[in-house]
């Protein structure tokens, strides 16, 4: 039977799992373990941050979590309104983040601004555990590609399911885990889950878990994925991501009528409608659903409300605004506020759209983006 050409990056995932994945037992007990703070996504400069504490029950159990947070730095250099953005692990390892951020300090703005635009991703390690499977691990793993090799998505989608109830034990398995739901996701044509959980494995991977030309596809997955629903200020992040990834060259060349149509409608006056969908950012039932985004323009407004959608907040680096969502109303982010972040707020699948307002100044100031050049790819 002939491959699904879909498929093919999952297929040789597969085979490096077979070949290069150590095993480590299920429950071993672990000794030491690493709490790292990636700080290279802050608007403001640390002074202090002292780590979250492992939670006690998933370390002695051996369990990896991770947590993409999001919070404002007060005049006073106090970080402040932490937002849980996504987790892998469990609610025990969010609640670890949310209890010592407010003990985060910064150094004090000069003006007396806040600094409302930072994210940090940290990361629970078991030390001398990284980058394993367990077996049972790797067996559900291979029977899932094996059936998507096939085409038999009914027996792919039970056999997920079943390997979600048991979780991923490391960052290496929930990693691998999400491309797996992505995968099926994507072959069951569901690409609001698919590009979610595309997100998720990218944020969660290192170099091991996924590199080279693998990775590549998945980032060039994502930004058709966000292409698609018209979510361009985020294909814009996800562009720059995949234009910093070596040899990508061929991918960039193969998305190149996207690529040219995004740019443009972006630089024009035309209305951007971008389509959305409330989710829970957490693995577990505690998190908060929400819907994030990196705007491509400063004028927003909200329409075609499906479900419970509550209120926004919109984050940029020295200033911030909320409300409630509302159709008829439309809000305006200045362009000294810097680079911005929107958060919506409401329940779990709710929809809605997004728009975007061009401008026409007569100046060649139409439809400035809110995303900045840089060097760090804020996702």
């Amino acid at each position: 039977m002939n491959m699904n050409p879909k498929i093919q990056c999952l297929h040789r995932f597969a085979a490096l799992l077979a070949c290069a994945w150590m095993l480590f037992p299920a429950y071993a007990v672990a000794k030491k373990f690493d709490v790292e703070i990636d700080t290279s996504q802050l608007a403001a400069a640390p002074v202090d941050q002292p780590a979250p504490s492992f939670p006690d029950g998933k370390m002695r159990r051996g369990q990896e979590g991770w947590v993409r947070l999001h919070f404002v730095v007060g005049a006073d250099g106090q970080a402040i309104d932490p937002i849980i953005v996504d987790s892998s692990g469990g609610s025990l390892f969010e609640q670890s983040a949310l209890d010592v951020v407010s003990d985060w300090s910064f150094e004090a703005s000069e003006t007396g601004e806040e600094r409302a635009n930072n994210t940090v991703d940290i990361r629970f390690e078991i030390a001398g555990e990284r980058d394993r499977a367990t077996r049972n691990f790797l067996r559900r793993y291979r029977d899932i590609v094996h059936d998507l090799y096939y085409v038999n998505l009914d027996k792919a989608r039970d056999q997920v399911d079943m390997a979600n109830d048991f979780g991923g034990w490391n960052l290496y398995e929930s990693a691998m885990l999400c491309l797996l739901n992505g995968r099926v996701e994507g072959a069951e044509g569901d690409e609001v889950n698919e590009l979610e959980h595309y997100r998720r494995a990218l944020a969660l991977s290192n170099r091991t878990a996924l590199d080279g030309e693998d990775r590549r596809e998945v980032i060039s997955r994502i930004f058709e994925l966000e292409f698609e629903s018209r979510q361009y200020g985020s294909a814009m992040v996800s562009l720059q991501e995949l234009r910093e990834e070596p040899k990508s060259g061929a991918h960039i060349a193969g998305l190149g009528d996207k690529v040219e149509q995004l740019e443009n409608s972006i630089a024009s006056s035309e209305t951007i409608t971008a389509k959305a969908t409330i989710y829970n950012p957490c693995d577990c039932d505690a998190g908060e659903p929400l819907w994030t985004y990196v705007p491509a323009r400063r004028d927003f407004s909200f329409a075609d409300l499906n479900g419970n959608v509550e209120h926004f907040e919109a984050r940029c680096e020295n200033n911030r605004i909320s409300a409630d969502v509302k159709t008829g109303s439309r809000w305006s982010l200045p362009a000294d506020w810097g680079s911005c972040r929107i958060f919506v707020f409401g329940d779990d699948a709710a929809t809605f759209e997004f728009i975007e307002h061009g401008e026409d100044t007569g100046d060649n100031d139409v439809g400035r983006m809110a995303v900045v050049s840089s060097d760090v790819v804020d996702r």
